[in-house]
This record gives C-alpha cells, sequence and structure tokens, in this order.
C-alpha cells in the first residue's frame, strides 16, 4: 500500500498539469483535486474536530475524531488510486499517441529528463506494456525540455 501511495504521489509530480490540452484527461483533473486535498485537508479536519467538539460536547469526542480522521485521509485515498492508475496499460489509441510523441520527441533530439522524485525513464517497452506512467514521463521530458 505505501508503495502504491509513493507511486501515485510521483505520479503526480510528473504528470503536467498546466498544459491545456491535457485538460480532458481524468488524470489531470484527479492529480489537481488530490493536490488540493492535501493543502487543505489538515484546516478542514481541524475545524470540524473543533466545531463538533465546541457545539455538541465533549462527549462526541469519538465521532468528531473519526469525521477529522477521514477527512485527513482524503489525499492518500487519492494518492493511492493514482498508484494504481499510473500502473494500468494504455489503450491501444494512447499506444500510438504514445509512439507519435516518443518519435517527435526523438527527432527534436529531447533527452528523457531525469525527475527529481528519482524516477527513471523507462526503456523501449512494446506497445502492450506502456504505462500511464510511461506516457507520464514522456509528457514531462517533452514539456520541460521546451521550457
Amino acid at each position: 500500500m505505501y508503495k502504491t501511495i509513493t507511486l501515485g504521489y510521483k505520479f503526480s509530480q510528473t504528470w503536467p498539469k498546466k498544459e491545456p490540452y491535457l485538460q480532458m484527461f481524468d488524470q489531470t483533473k484527479i492529480i489537481k483535486l488530490t493536490d488540493l486535498a492535501f493543502v487543505v485537508s489538515p484546516a478542514i479536519a481541524v475545524a470540524t474536530l473543533w466545531l463538533q467538539i465546541d457545539m455538541l460536547g465533549m462527549e462526541y469526542l469519538h465521532s468528531s475524531l473519526a469525521m477529522a480522521l477521514f477527512v485527513l485521509s482524503l489525499p492518500f485515498q487519492g494518492y493511492f488510486m493514482l498508484g494504481k492508475q499510473a500502473k494500468v496499460r494504455l489503450p491501444i489509441g494512447l499506444q500510438s499517441w504514445y509512439r507519435e510523441l516518443e518519435q517527435k520527441a526523438k527527432s527534436e533530439g529531447l533527452e528523457p529528463v531525469k525527475i527529481k522524485q528519482n524516477i527513471e525513464p523507462l526503456p523501449a517497452k512494446p506497445n502492450s506494456r506502456l504505462t500511464y506512467m510511461d506516457l507520464a514521463l514522456l509528457l514531462h521530458t517533452i514539456f520541460v525540455a521546451r521550457r
């Protein structure tokens, strides 16, 4: 489970989020929501805990703690889902798009970029083995190299 959450976090840091034509991917939306939840959920959890104890009293401490822990777990659930998605094989249409982008990157002389989370560029794979993480690494390489 830890490895999947870590992979999800790395996937979220690798996937380009600011490119307008990548907005159609569900991954972009999920990553933005998960990153927002990671920033906002501690404040929401504290506010939830404080308000419930203040208004309902200490006899509701157990349910208040449960709700606060649930709110704190939301970003981890998002990263877990992203980690699972990173391992999924690309659909056939995206595999061909991946190969086109890969050829374009090679023709422009772009080298794979080492990412700060120590994700190494993956070796060439047959189409049936390409995953969303491979696509994220390629997109990161293309968009970071152009800036």
